[in-house]
């Protein structure tokens, strides 16, 4: 047995000792103050790879380099940007595009980029203080040979759920298996959804959470993904295995940050699958964060509606939602892009070459639709995330905007519980205006018209200066330490991590 053996043996020992523990947090608790960048996008996984790749869209230079390397060189530019954590792409070996049907758990060599650029990556940005979250994939899994033929860990097919289309579908090399060498059915998604079973994914094999064997392997692969540098997990396809199984992985693998994508349009069942993800029984603060659909798609269907936002003045989405007197905002992750939405390259074999296709339109467009729909998002409760095009790819112009609201966010302190006050006066005018209070300040914004319609001091504010603005919308600050408030403050740089 080799010494990185024993060590990564020793890693899980030491998790599992954890348990013991009478209180965990596998997850930061409320008042979450950071920033997140999505670290990727969809068509990304083609960079480095100019033989079957060899025109990318995009403005980012030098499609010869893997994207670890490309983000190598960004990581400067993020730590400047003010970003806390960083989602990066599924980190192992796999199939199709994208990596989104891992094949090898423990291989780290993928589309990306090799194992040796994944780890100088992660290195760079916690010497920078940017916290490295993971895409954990482990609600379905494709076969190294066949259907089901896994390796690296190495399971039979009684880890696949039983109703699994691999099991019925023609040319399947596990077509009509006995069901006794098949896993069990779905799990019952009670008490959080009325569906009977989980979401069966029909284009890979949905796993069997309940085998120990499935269970063992993952909370081995989050170890070795905490040796490797990463401190906190985004969970794929969550509406697929039960919320309790994200409760199990968190209380054992302890992340410091851990969002899950749960089906976009289910709202009701996203907060219940929160509050069954939580590390401590009933502990809202030990639980999941869960990107906010709801937010996203309010915003993007109410472009310029500014009355939509009012909602009753709590905030829209799960940022407003106190259902059961409980503070949800605290786990919503709020963002108006992702990899999945908005444009993107689709690719397809067309007599033995590739093609690529253009799937869907971007939800915002760049100008005042992105900028109005950032400056609600980094001025508002909840954990911002930014997207890498809107950020890197859409101009200075957009970048230097964003950078002066990540800005104001930091400097005032909103954070994900942030005390929400909109303006009844501004919706009178037609415009959205809020003032949110941080721990260090207050923020003043509004989306829409002018300063004629409403600025701080037509609602009695005082002592404030303007930070940023852009297209219909302005934002203002002010500081408790009156002493600061007399210019533009800096947010001061995040302090390097330690290193696993």
């Amino acid at each position: 047995m080799n010494i990185k053996t024993i060590i990564r043996q020793y890693t899980i020992l030491l998790m599992v000792f954890l348990l013991s523990s009478p209180v965990l947090f596998a997850q930061a608790g409320f008042n979450d103050d950071r920033i997140m960048l999505q670290g990727f996008y969809w068509d990304c996984y083609r960079f480095g790879h100019t033989d079957r790749y060899p025109m990318v869209t995009t403005n980012t230079q030098n499609i010869e380099k893997f994207w670890y390397q490309i983000l190598n060189e960004k990581v400067t530019d993020i730590k400047e940007a003010g970003f806390d954590l960083i989602w990066l792409p599924p980190p192992s070996k796999g199939s199709g595009m994208a990596g989104y049907g891992p094949t090898e758990y423990f291989s780290f060599d993928n589309m990306y980029g090799d194992d040796g650029l994944q780890t100088n990556l992660l290195v760079n940005l916690l010497n920078n203080g940017i916290e490295p979250i993971a895409d954990i994939v482990i609600n379905h899994r494709n076969g190294s040979v066949g259907w089901a033929g896994f390796r690296n860990p190495q399971w039979g097919t009684t880890t696949i759920c039983s109703s699994d289309e691999a099991f019925y579908m023609d040319g399947s090399d596990v077509q009509n298996l006995d069901m006794s060498q098949r896993g069990d059915e779905e799990e019952r998604p009670v008490p959080y959804c009325p569906e009977p079973t989980t979401y069966q994914y029909p284009v890979y094999r949905d796993l069997d959470h309940t085998k120990e064997i499935v269970r063992r392997d993952i909370v081995s692969y989050l170890a070795r993904l905490k040796e490797m540098g990463y401190r906190g997990w985004r969970y794929d396809m969550v509406h697929g295995y039960h919320a309790n199984k994200v409760a199990y992985y968190n209380q054992i693998s302890q992340p410091t940050f851990s969002v899950g994508e749960y089906a976009w349009d289910k709202h009701d069942e996203a907060r219940g699958w929160v509050w069954l993800s939580a590390a401590n029984e009933n502990q809202l603060t030990t639980a999941s964060s869960v990107f906010d659909f709801t937010t996203w798609r309010t915003l993007k269907e109410n472009k310029g509606n500014y009355d939509a936002l009012y909602s009753y003045g709590l905030g829209i989405g799960l940022v407003g939602d106190n259902t059961d007197g409980q503070a949800w905002k605290n786990r919503a992750v709020t963002f108006l892009e992702n990899h999945d939405t908005g444009w993107r390259c689709m690719e397809r074999e067309e007599n033995g070459r590739v093609v690529l296709d253009q799937e869907g339109t971007d939800s915002f467009s760049n100008g005042w639709e992105v900028e109005q729909g950032y400056a609600y998002i980094l001025t508002h409760p909840g954990v911002p995330c930014v997207y890498w095009k809107h950020y890197f790819d859409w101009g200075d112009d957009l970048t230097q905007k964003l950078k002066g609201l990540i800005n104001a966010r930091k400097v005032t302190g909103v954070h994900a519980g942030s005390e929400l006050n909109t303006q009844n006066n501004a919706r009178s005018n037609g415009v959205y205006a809020a003032r949110i209070v941080g721990s260090k300040g207050i923020i003043y914004m509004r989306l829409g018209g002018d300063d004629n319609a409403w600025q701080p001091y037509y609602s009695g504010y005082s002592d404030y200066l303007e930070y940023v603005a852009g297209n219909g919308w302005k934002v203002w600050v002010h500081l408790f330490d009156e002493r600061l408030n007399h210019m533009v403050q800096q947010a001061s740089a995040n302090q390097s991590l330690p290193l696993p």
